[in-house]
């Protein structure tokens, strides 16, 4: 993203992160997460899995990032939301 946008590393962190709030890391990272709740809402696959499809090799670093991100754990997540889902 740098390269493209023709700034230095520093202007662009900096710009990246008066736009949006974020720095691109933590931009990159929540997009991620985000991505990884909609799985756990509507898919079986196992967590490790998950966590691989949107970018994490390592699936112990993904529970805690997503712990930290979303207050609770991916296996917590799936169990909330998944029962919120079903009918009453």
């Amino acid at each position: 993203m740098v390269d493209r946008s023709g700034l230095s590393e520093r202007s662009f962190k900096r710009r990246f992160s008066a736009a949006t709030g974020y720095t691109p890391v933590e931009y990159v990272q929540a997009l991620r997460i985000e991505e990884a709740k909609q799985m756990l809402e509507t898919e079986d696959m196992a967590i490790e899995d998950i966590s691989a499809a949107v970018g994490y090799e390592d699936p112990t670093f993904f529970r805690r990032l997503f712990k930290r991100r979303a207050g609770v754990t991916p296996a917590q997540y799936r169990q909330r939301n998944r029962l919120r889902s079903l009918p009453r």
